[in-house]
């Protein structure tokens, strides 16, 4: 049975639960990369100040406090299912919630996003077209997922065996990601599969630099320090792992963040164009 990467805690060899506390840095450390992005691509859908929202696998992100700040009379609801990491907001209305076991949220909704979530599931298409039908006429569905590549990340390094290390990293937490079910492809096809829903569709993409101690390179720190187990029994030692890690706080590390890629698709006001692919069709990066 498929099971979600992160479902479980790990803990390190002298059992003091540290992977709980990377766990969390990871949502942090993530949300500091990417919340820019995403707020940008929440403009983007240029949405009425009475919008209703829904934010899915919320995080540790602001972006149900952004929305809150651009649809000051609307609606914000977020969802997790483990809300503790999720920031505090008295204007957004969040809830425990499983996309894929529990009952449908009530309503339809002018805004839906999801980051980093679709592509672990198995259900993915299923779940992207609910997700889909539950738009309002000119409503737009935001979702947004990495591309799977970690093995060529580094830009510049003293460490001769940065290289080395990137690349078992990959293959690992590639092989990690795989066999819990995940889509390493998924970013790359959500857009056709908006298209084959009916959806007027444009993806955008972001990636920078980082250096060493920056939250780019903290993020996959804690995410190796999260996944330990799993990644050495992917095939990557231990002291591997460990040096590793160290290097990502290198300050004269500095490498690129992993590409993320933003697609945006609007259900059409007439149900009449909705047929086939949509009209829409555009990449930016």
């Amino acid at each position: 049975m498929n099971t979600y990467v992160f479902d479980k805690s790990e803990t390190d060899r002298s059992g003091t639960g540290r992977s709980e506390t990377d766990n969390d840095a990871m949502h942090h450390h993530l949300a500091a990369m990417y919340d820019p992005f995403s707020r940008r691509r929440l403009a983007d859908a240029h949405l009425p100040p009475d919008a209703r929202c829904l934010v899915i696998a919320v995080g540790a992100s602001t972006i149900a406090t952004t929305l809150a700040d651009l649809v000051p009379d609307g609606e914000i609801v977020a969802t997790d299912r483990d809300p503790r990491r999720c920031p505090d907001d008295t204007r957004v209305d969040l809830r425990r919630h499983d996309i894929v076991s529990d009952p449908p949220l009530p309503g339809s909704w002018d805004l839906i996003h999801v980051r980093l979530l679709l592509g672990h599931l198995p259900q993915r298409l299923e779940v992207l077209g609910t997700l889909a039908g539950r738009l309002n006429p000119g409503g737009a569905l935001i979702v947004e997922e990495f591309e799977g590549s970690w093995r060529h990340s580094v830009l510049a390094t003293a460490d001769p065996e940065a290289d080395r290390l990137f690349a078992a990293y990959h293959d690992a937490f590639a092989a990690v990601l795989t066999a819990a079910g995940n889509d390493l492809a998924w970013s790359r096809r959500v857009h056709d599969a908006m298209l084959r829903l009916g959806l007027d569709t444009e993806t955008q993409g972001y990636t920078r630099s980082w250096g060493g101690g920056t939250a780019g390179c903290l993020l996959p720190r804690a995410t190796a320090g999260a996944i330990r187990n799993k990644l050495v029994e992917a095939g990557m030692s231990g002291a591997d792992i460990d040096d590793f890690r160290e290097l990502l706080l290198d300050p004269r590390l500095r490498i690129k963040g992993n590409l993320a890629l933003s697609t945006l698709g609007r259900r059409p006001r007439l149900m009449s164009s909705i047929a086939g692919h949509g009209r829409g069709d555009r990449f930016i990066l």
